[in-house]
């Protein structure tokens, strides 16, 4: 440039400084001024079609603008001052101020964020509040926190901004974000390195592919707690190096507010699911209540009633009918009650064993016909069973398995006024089986599905008042389904059915050993007749009980109420049978069991009691036990075990 008198020689100046006239025409300028622009000045150009975004304006005074200007196909921000320097001319200089600029904006985005992290907001406000903010910092199509669960193996979707087709079933396995994490450090990378590093490390990458994608873990002093990621789906180079420091950088500081802010979510879920099951709790109690009482208002009503000397016989057996039905439900509730501490305690074992489907479902079968007419439901029962797969056994727990369909089935007929009931299974692959029970009934909200698996819940309180039940039977059937290595869920709705579906494990049996495999004969109580029974009880009500039972079968009974004295009879008397009951005021059911095994090798013992562990069961019949009996016994399961061993 040829320097003239009265003018200022702006050449080689390290910053970009023009010399303008008032109607913005450039008259010279510095060649820094070039970098800027990226192509040549013409003369006679105007300083608004090189800088469009530059309000430039004129006055008496020194003026100061900041405005963006896009270099090399990035955003940066500038400051230019507009100063008079001789008539009718403007000296302008432009500074990049990007850096300070930006750092400005990080100060003032973690002093907002500090605040709000300070209230009470659930984390996805939060971070819906710091992908706002970021994106004033990056151009980021897209942002999303993930973070490590507890178990420390896996990273889950915290949060992904709305702009993002990735959902909440964010994937467990090898991800870029996890890859990230592991590394410890922060990374960019284009389409070409993604598609390198999924081939080389096995990578899934999900959503839309990003044609950049920018990285940073999140750490604490000792920890990497998660990734914070940033996409662009527009531009390659959408991000460098100065980006991924101003990342590093704010989530240094962010990493603590997200725990903080997660920790504080934990205790707010921690406080409600308290507050919900002291509820839960207070429901269930006074619904127990009207539950026990129910029934014993009946057993003890009908109990005094039957004394009376003016009833007639057929009254007597219509209040006896009542009794034993009452008694028979409180014992249910009790049963479920005991059943789901014990799964609960983890002291519940599976036994599994060859089981005959077809043997199974006509006993489900005929439950549901008789459970219809106990209900007074005009209803179908059908079956739909997966015949053609060619399977007759498998290896399950029977009676496990049986529990959980009879569970199903009852709250089928029960929710079901009209239609059907339809009962199966299907063999989907062969690694599984399917069972299911379908109904017409009254349906279960999407919203109160996952609910019924749940201690002592119904679909609603309006159910619980209306069919009754303590809302246990599912939540034990989904225990016991877990137990046996399946899962149980529901499909359904309101007013049209429920069908609920459970697998197992399809283990199929050596079929050699699956081929006695037949139903009962029906007992014969004629060869009870004349053998002699030890009756081993403590409790004069029970004692009575199976002395009445068995003498009415034609059976000679003996009775002790200590084990040394059942020991002195078994030395003395013939005895074909004891009748033991293992919790005894002076000794140990076990230590007996094989005392009289020393005495009389070849006397049977069945184990009568109220105690039902399953190792303690195990241990009864190794010691050489011949059966176990569950209190309360029921007169013909007593009198088929004796029908079978003699």
């Amino acid at each position: 440039m040829t320097k003239k008198k009265n003018h200022i020689d702006i050449n080689d100046l390290p910053i970009g400084i023009l010399l303008v006239k008032r109607d913005g025409i450039v008259i010279s300028h510095s060649p820094s001024v070039l970098l800027l622009t990226e192509k040549p000045i013409p003369e006679g150009c105007k300083i608004d079609s090189l800088f469009p975004n530059l309000p430039f304006k004129t006055s008496k005074k020194e003026r100061m603008y900041t405005f963006e200007h896009s270099t090399h196909g990035k955003q940066y921000t500038y400051r230019a001052n507009v100063k008079p320097v001789e008539r009718d001319n403007f000296l302008v200089w432009i500074e990049n101020i990007t850096l300070s600029s930006k750092v400005e904006r990080i100060n003032r985005i973690l002093v907002k964020l500090s605040a709000i992290g300070l209230e009470s907001t659930l984390p996805e406000d939060f971070y819906r509040l710091m992908q706002e903010e970021l994106k004033t910092l990056f151009d980021a199509q897209n942002i999303y926190l993930v973070l490590f669960d507890k178990s420390r193996q896996r990273l889950s979707l915290a949060y992904v901004s709305g702009t993002h087709t990735i959902n909440a079933d964010y994937p467990s396995g090898n991800t870029f974000a996890l890859w990230v994490a592991h590394r410890g450090q922060g990374v960019i990378l284009d389409q070409q390195q993604m598609n390198k590093l999924k081939s080389k490390y096995n990578l899934a990458f999900y959503g839309p592919p990003a044609l950049c994608w920018m990285a940073v873990p999140l750490k604490t002093q000792n920890d990497i707690v998660g990734v914070l990621a940033v996409q662009n789906y527009q531009k390659p180079n959408a991000y460098d190096h100065n980006d991924l420091k101003v990342l590093e950088f704010v989530s240094a500081q962010l990493t603590y507010m997200i725990i903080q802010k997660e920790r504080e979510n934990e205790l707010k879920v921690a406080k409600s699911k308290s507050e919900e099951a002291d509820k839960l709790k207070s429901a269930f109690l006074a619904n127990m209540s009207h539950e026990i009482r129910t029934p014993m208002n009946a057993i003890l009503g009908f109990s005094e009633l039957i004394t009376r000397e003016t009833i007639s016989p057929e009254k007597k057996k219509v209040y006896a009918d009542y009794i034993t039905s009452n008694g028979r439900l409180l014992l249910t509730l009790i049963d479920d009650i005991i059943e789901l501490s014990k799964i609960e305690a983890g002291i519940y074992t599976i036994r599994r064993q060859p089981l005959e489907l077809d043997s199974l479902f006509n006993e489900l079968h005929q439950f549901a016909i008789n459970e219809k007419k106990r209900q007074k439901q005009n209803i179908l029962i059908a079956r739909d069973m997966g015949n053609n797969s060619g399977i007759t056994h498998i290896l399950a727990d029977g009676e496990r398995l049986k529990q959980v369909l009879l569970n199903l089935l009852s709250n089928a007929i029960k929710f079901t006024s009209q239609g059907s009931v339809t009962m199966g299974y299907r063999i989907p692959n062969n690694a599984t089986i399917e069972f299911f029970v379908s109904d017409t009934g009254i349906g279960i909200p999407k919203s109160l599905q996952e609910k019924i698996f749940e201690r002592f819940r119904q679909a609603d309180e309006t159910a619980q008042r209306l069919y009754g039940g303590a809302g246990l039977g599912l939540a034990i059937s989904k225990r016991l389904v877990e137990l046996m290595g399946g899962r149980i869920w529901v499909e359904s709705e309101p007013n049209k059915g429920s069908c609920f579906r459970f697998t197992l494990p399809l283990i199929l049996p050596n079929t050699k050993n699956t081929s006695h495999i037949r139903p009962n004969p029906k007992s014969d109580y004629n060869k009870i007749t004349g053998k002699t029974i030890l009756i081993v009880e403590d409790n004069e009500a029970n004692i009575n009980y199976l002395s009445d039972v068995v003498t009415a079968a034609g059976a000679k009974r003996l009775t002790a109420t200590l084990g040394d004295d059942a020991l002195e009879m078994v030395s003395r008397e013939h005895i074909d049978v004891i009748l033991l009951d293992i919790q005894l005021h002076d000794t140990n059911g076990l230590q007996l069991i094989k005392k009289f095994k020393e005495k009389r090798p070849h006397v049977p013992i069945i184990i009568q009691s109220a105690y039902t562990p399953n190792e303690y069961i195990d241990k009864a019949l190794a010691q050489g036990a011949y059966g176990y009996l569950t209190k309360p016994i029921k007169a013909n399961e007593l009198l088929d075990l004796l029908s079978k061993l003699f």
